[in-house]
């Protein structure tokens, strides 16, 4: 019985092994015949097969390599106009820059401009300065009637070439657009300057050129506020406060800085 029992078990295994070395060849050999479709359609052809998701820019490229257009430039369609308008700034001031003397400058400038960018200027000030506190210094060491050697402006009058690159908006407190001008004005014109003798002051001239960078912030077509910031250059004469005074002692170069603050008024048929 146990033999018999055997001999049958030793069959089965056999014929299992079999079966299994047969199934795993023909899972090796290469499939015959059409592919495998995995719907009722026909399969398609090979060269409609996706590119892998990549899009031909091709076109963009040679666009953005190719020679800029000039007919294209920045648009911005400006709130308030200057083109064509005539401008009346009067202004108040202050010198910077002068170790002797301290005062007010006021005065009055007009523009004209033929576009947004371009325009003209002429300005006239006057100025009323006293000695500073140096100078008052300089007085009180030095003894009674000791005053540096120098001159004190008290005019200007000229004419300028105004450029306007620049134009923007900004926001105010986060309740309010203002829209502003930035302007660039070289000028010529004449300083008026007194020599400071003792026995009498003594006006003198001198050629002057400068450079203003000029502010024009917009409150409506109308009006405007206008800070400046004016330099300028010129030959002075010094000469003797006192002992041999008006005596000449030297030309020396001077650069005037100015700051100015004022009011801007519109007028033209512009915008």
């Amino acid at each position: 019985m146990g033999t018999q029992y055997a001999s049958k078990y030793s069959s089965a295994v056999g014929l299992a092994l079999a079966l299994t070395f047969t199934l795993a060849a023909e899972a090796k050999q290469p499939k015959s015949g059409p592919p495998a479709r995995t719907g009722g359609g026909p399969t398609a052809p090979a060269s409609a097969a996706p590119n892998d998701g990549k899009v031909d820019i091709s076109d963009l490229e040679n666009k953005y390599w190719a020679p800029k257009d000039t007919d294209f430039s920045v648009v911005q369609n400006r709130t308030f106009s200057k083109d064509n308008k005539f401008l009346l700034a009067p202004f108040w001031g202050r010198v910077m820059n002068d170790p002797y003397s301290e005062g007010n400058i006021m005065g009055l400038t007009a523009n004209y401009f033929w576009s947004e960018r371009m325009g003209v200027q002429v300005q006239y000030m006057k100025a009323d300065l006293q000695n500073s506190n140096a100078t008052r210094d300089i007085g009180t060491l030095g003894g009674p009637g000791a005053v540096p050697d120098h001159g004190k402006i008290t005019g200007y009058y000229g004419v300028g070439y105004s450029l306007v690159p620049f134009y923007a908006k900004m926001s105010f407190w986060g309740s309010r657009i203002i829209y502003f001008d930035m302007a660039f004005t070289p000028h010529i014109g004449m300083t008026t300057y007194d020599q400071q003798v003792q026995t009498g002051n003594r006006n003198k001239s001198a050629l002057t050129y400068g450079l203003d960078i000029s502010q024009l912030f917009f409150i409506n077509k109308y009006f405007a506020i206008r800070a400046d910031l004016r330099n300028q250059w010129r030959s002075e004469e010094i000469v003797k406060y006192r002992n041999t005074a008006g005596a000449k002692l030297r030309d020396v170069e001077q650069h005037d800085t100015m700051f100015m603050i004022g009011a801007t008024f519109y007028f033209g048929k512009g915008r």
